[in-house]
């Protein structure tokens, strides 16, 4: 039998001695340091704060006061709700109701104006005027266009998007009327200068020259 073996055997055969394991025992009771109950704690209840007592009432007296009204409350509540989330993701329904909101507005305005001020028109005009005079009536009708078209981005800038012709702003039905006529007259002339390969002559700048002094300055 081997060494290892001898302890084993010794070991089981030994029982523990019962003076030591009691002695064990009180020792670990008598250490302090070791706690083996929980006491309950007492805890001490306080009066609520008389502004919280008011606020229960005032609510109490606000349920009381609604009633049955809940049930309407959470169908406005979900239907908000709905409305938000379409809105949000339901492009062709946003633009719509911009839409009904901007026709609205516009019915609000009786005469919904765009014009330039006295004094842009008439430093645009002695800018084209002093192309005009040197034979070079395209660029003088292609300047008072792009100074229409940042007139009218500063006025209604959701008119004039990037990707927006000069066309697809004299069909906007946000310019009033004259307003239109006259811009989509320019656009007309720079058309046929610039795409069309046709130089403009005198006769095209004197009409787009008379048709902007008339809508921006009012002259007959």
């Amino acid at each position: 039998m081997t060494a290892r073996a001898s302890m084993e055997a010794a070991s089981a055969a030994a029982p523990p001695d019962p003076a030591r394991v009691a002695e064990a025992h009180r020792t670990i009771l008598a250490d302090k340091s070791i706690q083996f109950d929980l006491p309950m704690r007492h805890i001490e209840a306080r009066e609520a704060p008389e502004w919280l007592k008011a606020l229960g009432r005032a609510i109490a007296r606000f349920v009381a006061w609604v009633g049955d009204g809940w049930t309407v409350i959470g169908w406005i509540a979900a239907a908000v709700v709905v409305a938000v989330l379409l809105f949000a993701l339901v492009p062709g329904l946003r633009e719509w109701v911009l839409s009904i909101v901007r026709r609205g507005r516009s019915d609000v305005d009786e005469t919904p104006q765009w014009a330039p001020t006295e004094g842009q028109a008439r430093a645009l005009l002695e800018e084209a005027d002093a192309l005009a005079a040197g034979g070079r009536y395209d660029e003088a009708v292609h300047l008072i266009l792009f100074r229409s078209i940042d007139d009218i981005a500063a006025w209604r800038g959701e008119l004039v998007r990037p990707s927006s012709t000069s066309r697809d702003i004299a069909r906007a039905e946000g310019l009033p009327g004259e307003a239109r006529g006259v811009f989509a007259r320019i656009v007309a002339a720079v058309e046929r200068s610039w795409f069309g390969g046709r130089a403009l002559e005198v006769a095209d700048w004197e009409a787009a020259r008379a048709d902007y002094a008339r809508f921006a300055l009012k002259t007959a």
